[in-house]
Formats: C-alpha cells, structure tokens, sequence
C-alpha cells in the first residue's frame, strides 16, 4: 500500500470545506441566538414602556372624567346678583329718558339701584353725554 499525498488531497479538500461549512454554520448560530436574545430584551423593554404608557393614559382618563363629574356637579357658578336682561334695560331707558332716578327705576323694575346708576352711566357714556346727573334721590 502506497501512499501518496496527491491521491488523496481531493479527500482533505472535501474534508476541509465540510469543516469551513460547519464551523460557518454553528457561528451562524450563534449569532442567530445572540439576536434572538437582544430581540426579546427590547420587546420587554417595549412592553414594559408600553405598559407605562397605558397606565398613565388610564389615570388621565380618569382624571379627566373626575373633572367632568366635578364640572356637572358645581354648574354654573353662583352669583349673588340677577343679570339683567334686554326687555328691563329697555325698560330702565325709557323710565330714564321720561326723567325717573336711578332709585325710582330699581323701585319699579325690581334692581339693585347702584345697577339702574350703572345702566344710566353706561347710556351717557354711549350717547356722548358723559356728564353727571343731579342726585334725585
């Protein structure tokens, strides 16, 4: 039996390439399981912040239907004085124009006087003539 190197150097090439392809397949591997491990680690993380995310959207929902409850609860806010309408300012102009005080108009329309001075003085102002009435009280 003789044995020559050249007979059989297709054998070890073969028997080369099978060990390259191994070895490239296990790194292969490797690094398939090393991805796979940092792929998970950035799901939890993701889930994780998407956790967050919802708990805290979660907490402004209800903060915002507290705030609505609060809201129809109080209504409007109170107000010590009565707002006065269109048809008793007009009413209160023309008992000023036919020379009624502001205390004889609060008398007739039911106002708080300093309100019936006030709509006097605003009418002045807005006709132009801002001076001050006489006291007539």
């Amino acid at each position: 039996m003789n044995f020559t190197l050249p007979a059989y150097i297709p054998y070890l090439v073969a028997v080369a390439a099978l060990g390259a392809t191994l070895f490239l397949f296990l790194e292969m591997k490797r690094m398939q399981n090393d991805f796979q491990t940092r792929w998970n680690k950035r799901q939890q993380l993701v889930q994780s912040e998407l956790g967050k995310t919802r708990s805290q959207l979660q907490e402004l929902v209800q903060r915002v239907e507290e705030a609505e409850r609060r809201a129809e609860t109080a209504g409007a806010p109170p107000s010590g004085l009565k707002s006065i309408n269109l048809n008793r300012r007009s009413q209160a102009m023309r008992l000023f124009r036919r020379g009624e005080s502001p205390a004889q108009v609060s008398a007739t329309l039911g106002l708080p006087q300093c309100q019936a001075e006030l709509l006097l003085k605003v009418q002045r102002i807005l006709s132009g003539h801002a001076t001050t009435p006489t006291a007539q009280n």
